[in-house]
């Protein structure tokens, strides 16, 4: 006769760690958010700003209005 061989029951849903809250910052904070942020304002000052340099092309323009960028109050490096 062959030996039985018995296995041994594990919870499923505890192995994985699916469910468990991990502990730390909450999402949506830090460094990179306040680069988000940042980068979002700089985009819609671009939009706003860029039929002044219509007749230039691309990248005159970008160069423009990344100097223009710089010297704005909507900058957050310029808020503070």
């Amino acid at each position: 006769m062959a030996a039985a061989t018995t296995k041994t029951a594990s919870p499923k849903g505890k192995a994985s760690g699916a469910g468990v809250k991990k502990a730390g910052r909450p999402k949506g904070s830090g460094k990179k958010t306040g680069a988000r942020n940042a980068m979002v304002a700089m985009q819609a000052f671009f939009k706003e700003q860029r039929p002044k340099y219509k007749d230039l092309d691309f990248k005159e323009q970008q160069k423009a209005l990344g100097a223009d960028w710089k010297k704005s109050s909507k900058n957050p490096k310029n808020a503070a």
